[in-house]
């Protein structure tokens, strides 16, 4: 069955991915020494966590266009359907020979003649961007961000006593 865009479980898994590796990143790690205890890597992900929908703004223009891509894939999925299966017998015997070559390809829930969405180049390509700039300009900005502003509230205590 296809679907017009990702699911809400899959920009969690995306956005979870790039919170891991933004967490693990040199420039985080450098910064979680830096800032000498003021946040660890689990307040840093609490944080971050609760910001994903202004985390994920970020790369919204990039998102669009993984949708846009996909989009055009899983349409032309459906328009061949629509051409050779015109009436009940044709697709009883479409259905009877795509699960034939499945079954001898393996295991698949792809019918025979559909290309997976994620499978495109292009879709790959717009997938790879969209994953790139919520990690460059989303999750990495914004865990940078809650340490500087934690550091610089640690600095006005100290001045303030």
């Amino acid at each position: 069955m296809s679907r017009a865009g990702p699911s809400v479980p899959e920009t969690a898994v995306v956005f979870e991915r790039a919170l891991d590796q933004a967490l693990n990143s040199q420039q985080v790690l450098d910064a979680l020494v830096r800032a000498k205890g003021v946040a660890d890597r689990e307040q840093l992900r609490t944080r971050a966590v609760r910001a994903r929908t202004a985390i994920t703004a970020a790369a919204a223009v990039e998102y669009q266009e993984y949708l846009r891509a996909r989009s055009a894939v899983e349409g032309a999925n459906r328009e061949p359907v629509a051409c050779v299966v015109p009436g009940w017998s044709a697709a009883k015997a479409v259905l009877r020979w795509a699960t034939a070559k499945r079954d001898r390809a393996g295991a698949s829930d792809v019918p025979a003649g559909d290309v997976p969405a994620d499978d495109v180049p292009d879709v790959t390509r717009a997938r790879e961007a969209w994953e790139l700039a919520l990690l460059e300009r989303g999750v990495v900005p914004f865990l940078l961000g809650r340490l500087e502003e934690l550091l610089m509230g640690q600095r006005g205590d100290r001045t303030a006593r």
